[in-house]
């Protein structure tokens, strides 16, 4: 044996009596009781003494008593109960009449809520596409807006031609001679030295606005001829001479009015 085992084993010993007293003690206490349970049982078989009886007989009345409370009560409690259940039957189906008429209501609430936003959209879609209809038709006025800024600008020349032409019309500027709806100029100043050859002559002409004249027939020929008798000068007018629209420059002899007509096929 070694010295530091010799405690542990002490200890054990001391723990092995006081179970021993301990397990001693309860049996000791389990007869105590045993026999206390014993002797009321015995009081109990033999009726007891007087003043447990006494408490034994109210406890059978007061349990009697409430039994009978307990009764009455409730046979009143269910009498009450199926009354007021019959009072308030109608008032129950008033209720529940009125709980299916605004769930009705409800549904169609619903529903008319649903049309409304289907018409909202509807009207919101129509709100677009007119919109859009808008901005074309805004464009296309816009388009007829200048033509018409065109036409009215356009109108304003043509009044102012119209005018000019007013002016004019039925007559010949100064200077110029009318014969069947045409002017003739005849350029001749008796004082003037210098003669103009046939493309001088033509400039002439076509600076004021007109051409050589280009005869078409015997009248036209009378009346340029006879204008150029009445012509006072001191000189022939043979000799003076006045151009005309004809030319032999491309080919000698070959005579071509300015239109591009040959003499011959004038004629």
């Amino acid at each position: 044996m070694r010295l530091w085992d010799m405690p542990t084993r002490v200890f054990k010993a001391e723990e092995s009596r006081a179970v021993h007293k301990t397990c001693s003690s309860a049996m000791e206490t389990q007869r105590k009781t045993g026999s206390v349970s014993f002797n009321n049982y015995k009081i109990f078989r033999n009726g007891g003494d007087g003043f447990n009886q006494w408490v034994i007989l109210c406890l059978g009345l007061l349990n009697a008593v409430l039994l009978i409370v307990a009764v009455v009560l409730g046979i009143n409690c269910a009498k009450v109960k199926e009354g007021s259940l019959h009072i308030s039957n109608p008032a129950v189906t008033q209720l529940f009449n009125e709980l299916d008429y605004l769930r009705s209501n409800h549904s169609d609430v619903i529903e008319a809520e649903e049309e409304a936003k289907k018409a909202l959209e509807s009207a919101i879609n129509n709100h677009k596409e007119v919109k859009v209809k808008i901005e074309q038709l805004k464009t296309v006025n816009d388009g007829y807006q200048k033509q018409m800024q065109a036409l009215q600008v356009e109108k304003a020349n043509l009044k102012s031609n119209v005018s000019a032409l007013e002016g004019s019309c039925g007559g010949c500027l100064p200077g110029w001679a009318l014969f069947n709806s045409s002017c003739y100029f005849f350029s001749y100043t008796e004082s003037s030295t210098v003669k103009k050859n046939w493309h001088e002559s033509r400039e002439d002409c076509v600076s004021r606005g007109s051409d050589l004249v280009v005869i078409d027939n015997q009248e036209e020929q009378k009346f340029i001829s006879s204008n150029i008798q009445n012509m006072k000068t001191s000189d022939q007018w043979w000799q003076s001479g006045f151009w005309i629209g004809i030319t032999d420059i491309e080919t000698e002899n070959r005579w071509v009015w300015i239109n591009n007509v040959t003499e011959v096929e004038q004629r």
